[in-house]
């Protein structure tokens, strides 16, 4: 339900946004497979002095909870605004086909205008998991980044 509405906030915001200097970019780093033992969590004995200072600048979510216990199952909530029983994604390696309109909320947000690039993790643990990467991003793989997109395109960028 929070994703959903995070996404939904996303996307009124940006129907309203017209101009590219009006949007903002957005960089979504990715950290799996680990609690919040970092330094802008709180964790005294965590040496990150980079992610303190970012975090100081950007937005720190610190009420955010995981809707799978797993990766892919995970990233299905992620990508779609829905927990992973809603969609039929809660088991590792589910072949359950999506419906073919979810296609992800950057499919949203490159509609908008952005740049949209996702440098790895597109498990999106459902049989139709390759219509969702070519729905969503604007540049996907190893070498996908922010940096690929026209001057003054606003981006949202996923990096690991």
């Amino acid at each position: 339900m929070k994703y959903r509405s995070l996404i939904l906030s996303l996307a009124v915001f940006l129907s309203y946004s017209s101009l590219a200097a009006d949007r903002p970019n957005i960089l979504w780093i990715t950290a799996e497979d680990m609690s919040p033992v970092l330094g802008c969590y709180g964790d005294k004995d965590a040496i990150t002095p980079h992610l303190n200072t970012f975090s100081e600048r950007s937005v720190l979510y610190t009420h955010a909870f995981a809707t799978a216990p797993v990766c892919s199952p995970s990233r299905s909530c992620l990508i779609n605004g829905l927990s992973a029983t809603s969609q039929g994604t809660h088991n590792m390696r589910s072949a359950f086909p999506i419906p073919a309109y979810m296609k992800g909320f950057p499919s949203l947000l490159k509609a908008k205008g952005y740049f949209t690039s996702n440098n790895v993790k597109t498990d999106y643990n459902s049989a139709n998991w390759q219509n969702i990467i070519k729905a969503s991003w604007s540049s996907q793989g190893d070498n996908a980044h922010w940096r690929q997109r026209p001057d003054g395109q606003p981006f949202f960028s996923i990096l690991i």
